[in-house]
């Protein structure tokens, strides 16, 4: 697995800055486990930038050295290791005049050209290092290492399977060429030539998404992007596979017919999303985000964070709060909702520094302050929702990233609400993760309005714990669709219509808790019960992995003397049953048709 960003921030040789993070935190072990699971034993191998802050004395240096090139400038990386259990183990890559900039919190440049070279030299050291080892499979994540299977070459793919999964297909590594695209190419080792136009070309943009897709389809490797399912058919999966007419259309009928000013395309306008099969695997959750086991409920737990805090800052501010969460366990279940209740009392305590009132409703949002999360839009229905009902209050936890001039606008926003109704709306825009926790447990609704969520994360952790979304209806939002108040729209330039949309799902939320308290604890309780796990999102994964290794087996034998289509086919559906869903011809080539047309008429008798 080739990635950026592998999580585990906590051993300190890791980096977390956004979901692709918990992916590769939590999906590798829980590949393992279903590989055992399946009875065979799967060994992985996580390759990802050696970041300036690790603590490279506790990287085992292989003593090998990856040459790179980069401006007809030959350098070398080097390789440490890190073991983090049984079958899976870290591979790092280092240079110090690539990496000495980056820290904790700095991994992504800024510049487009800039990250366009780092992300070549890396994915050159990956792939040196992929050729020198036996791998049965290379799976890589996302366009910061979407040149890798262009570094790893032809010959290689037509041996070794290549799939590559699209986190978020809004950030494709766009780099701008100034109408030379050639020499571009060649400043990062690879033939201008020979691939520009054929694989990166976009509106004079070197497009490494694009090039990536195109390659892997190529060696019948599978795009997989975070939610949906094989076939495409819901989640971000179909979300990327439509085109901008038909999200305008779409948004013209949502908003009674009127001019739509600005419909978000998921695909960016890049048409290969239309034209090339998108596998979705819905990421899971760890089962440590369940009322039962979440760590920041256990008083344990907080105290060894309250020990190892910074001088001056509390775990809680309240220090009854404090006194109460750390003298003893506050985990729960759908039988003990009094704990939920108990938590609540103390998250009004923590934001407002009271007990709470009767008949109150806590509406809640955690998040970053980015164009994304849409969180602008809690704000723009704030005085409408207070009007409504006095019982309601809002907690709000967000942060706008640096010189993000629209989170600068939002939080000011939030601030200045805060100001006006002290007793009934609460912002904070410092993070911590004790309360963030303590929000989403204490809740009764979690305010997601994300203008796009490919998978969707704090959807799963609210809903596990109780506290039902009321937010829009997009990627992987749509998976809690049962236990949620989610509203449509897609007209992202009219901000007012999508506010009243925003606003007429709380009014049903909000109705639905008031007058019906047995169907609002109902889905409550169905929400609690979901199964969030990775496992069946594993499996789904290692399907695809055999389905690669049958197809890269079926490509040498279609050439012998003895082949035949109708037992070819017979074959690879026996070893994998969803080989026939998953097998897609490269570009109408004659053998893959022939393949195509025998795995149909299999299913049709199957049936």
């Amino acid at each position: 697995m080739a990635a950026w960003e592998i999580g585990r921030s906590s051993t300190g040789l890791g980096v977390k800055v956004g979901g692709l993070g918990q992916v590769l935190e939590e999906l590798p072990g829980e590949l393992i486990a279903a590989a055992s699971d399946e009875g065979f034993q799967l060994e992985i191998e996580i390759l990802s930038p050696c970041f300036a802050h690790y603590d490279k004395s506790r990287l085992t240096n292989t003593g090998q050295r990856i040459p790179v090139r980069l401006d007809n400038h030959w350098f070398d990386f080097e390789v440490l290791k890190y073991k983090f259990g049984e079958g899976l183990t870290g591979v790092y890559f280092w240079d110090e005049f690539q990496l000495h900039w980056t820290d904790a919190t700095a991994v992504y440049p800024f510049d487009p050209l800039l990250g366009l070279r780092l992300y070549s030299s890396i994915s050159q050291a990956m792939a040196g290092y992929i050729k020198s080892r036996r791998f049965d499979t290379v799976h890589s994540h996302d366009h910061h290492v979407a040149l890798l299977p262009f570094y790893l070459g032809d010959e290689f793919l037509s041996r070794v399977p290549h799939h590559f999964t699209i986190h978020n297909a809004t950030y494709q590594g766009n780099c701008p060429t100034g109408g030379n695209g050639f020499e571009l190419m060649a400043s990062i080792n690879l033939s201008g030539e020979a691939l520009f136009h054929k694989y990166f070309d976009f509106f004079d943009h070197l497009n490494p998404m694009k090039g990536c897709m195109i390659k892997t389809y190529e060696h019948h490797g599978k795009i997989t992007t975070v939610s949906g399912d094989f076939g495409g058919s819901w989640g971000y999966a179909a979300e990327l596979r439509e085109s901008a007419e038909e999200i305008n259309r779409r948004a013209k009928e949502l908003n009674s017919g009127r001019v739509v000013k600005e419909a978000f395309v998921p695909n960016r306008f890049l048409d290969v999303f239309e034209k090339l099969p998108i596998v979705g695997i819905t990421n899971g959750l760890s089962d440590r985000n369940r009322p039962e086991n979440l760590p920041e409920l256990q008083a344990g737990r907080l105290r060894q964070a309250e020990r190892g805090k910074d001088s001056g800052e509390d775990v809680f501010r309240n220090p009854l709060v404090l006194e109460e969460m750390l003298a003893e366990d506050h985990d729960f279940d759908s039988s003990r909702m009094e704990v939920k209740s108990e938590l609540k009392r103390l998250l009004h305590l923590e934001a407002f520094g009271s007990e709470p009132p009767p008949e109150l409703v806590l509406l809640t949002a955690v998040g970053r302050l980015v164009a994304q999360k849409n969180l602008g839009l809690v704000a723009d229905v704030t005085q409408k929702t207070l009007a409504l009902d006095p019982g309601v209050k809002f907690v709000v936890l967000a942060s706008a990233p640096e010189g993000d001039g629209e989170g600068e606008e939002t939080k000011a926003c939030f601030e200045e609400l805060a100001l006006r109704f002290g007793d009934r709306f609460y912002f904070r825009s410092d993070f911590s993760l004790p309360f963030s926790k303590l929000i989403l447990a204490g809740g009764d609704f979690c305010l997601i309005p994300s203008r796009f969520e490919p998978c969707g994360l704090v959807d799963y952790e609210a809903s596990l714990l109780g506290t039902l979304v009321i937010g829009r209806r997009t990627g992987g939002l749509s998976k809690v669709d049962h236990f949620a108040y989610l509203y449509d729209w897609l007209d992202i330039g009219d901000r007012e219509g999508e506010a009243a949309a925003f606003f007429e799902q709380i009014k049903v939320a909000l109705s639905v808790f008031r007058t019906k308290a047995d169907s609002h604890k109902r889905m409550v309780r169905k929400a609690m019960c979901i199964d969030a796990g990775w496992r069946k999102s594993a499996a789904q994964y290692l399907r695809i992995y055999r389905y690669g290794m049958l197809v890269k087996r079926w490509e040498k034998e279609r050439h012998l003397p003895q082949y035949s289509v109708e037992k070819s086919a017979g074959r690879l559906a026996l070893e994998e049953t969803s080989f026939g869903t998953l097998f897609s011809p490269v570009w109408g080539g004659k053998l893959d048709l022939e393949l195509e047309r025998a795995l149909n008429a299999q299913r049709t008798e199957m049936r």
